[in-house]
């Protein structure tokens, strides 16, 4: 088959890869649409000593199951999201529906062969069918959702609260869209990004920050008569923007942490104590918040149309080089498999 290659730092080729080898209880998966992930970027960069070359990255995927190896559930032709975390479903975690923190998991497009390819063998139980009328882009889409509803399921209260988004990347833009659902009062967002900025105000966004010409801490003290926000979500995983979150953040109040920028961050821990900060991490997402992302999607609540741009998957390196640029229009990536 055919595939969108990482080959080396900053290289992807499209190539031969053997066919995905389909163990029992498999379907078989003709991708048709795979997105980009920050994660991605920081494979092609050579910053994700993780993701070791040649592979096919992308674990943002739908498409159409070519064979099923008899399946009750599912057919052939069937238009599909997959859910990328293969778990054990045997440990604690996963019998506890917190699939998510299974220290045996793997991700397509991290320990495999990603969607970036054209087909994938797929355990059954990570296949969840598109509802009528879905495009492979909102499924392609469901995956990234379901991130910012893990992230804002870490977030106490979120009605009437005043939050913060550092980071106005596909998560942090997705993370902006679910705490307005979610009934909070007021968000700000802070970014580098111009681009990126307006698209937070298009998603409602109360205040906007360009950390590169603003400061963000006084900006947001402003804001919020000096006390500082109820939540921050740290976006982005870097010392600056870890650092910022926290000082952003009121008294009592909660910092989640989903960002991986660098991998390792120093933070003074001392707020956390004095000012009694809550930390959370946010790691994926379970099955039954993929399955939830997949109905916001159904419903049509989320104007996908304003988030994605779609390319083809011979544009994949010009599209990588731009994203990382760091200035790009673009706020997700969507490549339309045409092999």
């Amino acid at each position: 088959m055919k595939a969108l290659v990482y080959t080396q730092p900053r290289t992807l080729e499209v190539r031969e890869l053997g066919e995905p080898r389909s163990e029992p209880g498999d379907v078989l998966v003709r991708v048709r649409a795979c997105g980009i992930c920050g994660s991605d970027l920081h494979g092609f960069l050579g910053k994700s000593t993780k993701r070791v070359p040649p592979l096919a990255l992308g674990h943002e995927f739908s498409g159409d199951v070519v064979e099923t190896f008899n399946s009750n559930r599912l057919q052939p032709g069937a238009a599909v999201a997959i859910y990328p975390l293969l778990c054990c479903g045997k440990c604690r975690y996963c019998l506890s529906r917190r699939e998510n923190l299974c220290a045996s998991r793997r991700v397509f497009g991290l320990d495999l062969h990603g969607g970036l390819s054209e087909f994938v063998a797929v355990p059954e139980d990570c296949v969840f069918p598109l509802v009528s009328g879905m495009s492979y882009t909102e499924g392609a889409l469901v995956e990234p959702l379901a991130n910012a509803l893990h992230v804002v399921g870490r977030i106490p209260d979120v009605r009437g609260a005043t939050g913060l988004i550092y980071g106005a990347g596909p998560i942090g833009l997705l993370s902006l869209f679910i705490v307005k659902e979610a009934g909070a009062a007021r968000i700000g967002v802070v970014d580098r990004n111009n681009h990126r900025l307006r698209a937070a105000c298009n998603f409602g966004a109360d205040l906007v920050i360009n950390a590169s010409q603003q400061s963000p801490i006084e900006d947001v003290m402003d804001w919020t008569d000096g006390y500082g926000v109820d939540f921050a979500v740290d976006a982005v995983g870097s010392d600056a923007c870890r650092k910022n979150a926290v000082e952003c953040t009121a008294s009592g109040g909660t910092v989640v942490c989903i960002g991986l920028d660098q991998e390792i961050c120093s933070t003074d821990t001392r707020p956390f104590v004095v000012r009694e900060l809550n930390l959370r991490g946010a790691y994926a997402y379970t099955r039954k918040e993929f399955a939830a992302a997949l109905e916001i999607l159904a419903s049509g609540r989320f104007p996908y149309e304003m988030f994605i741009t779609t390319a083809r998957i011979d544009m994949g390196q010009h599209i990588f080089e731009e994203l990382a640029s760091g200035q790009s229009p673009i706020l997700k990536a969507i490549f339309l498999n045409q092999f």
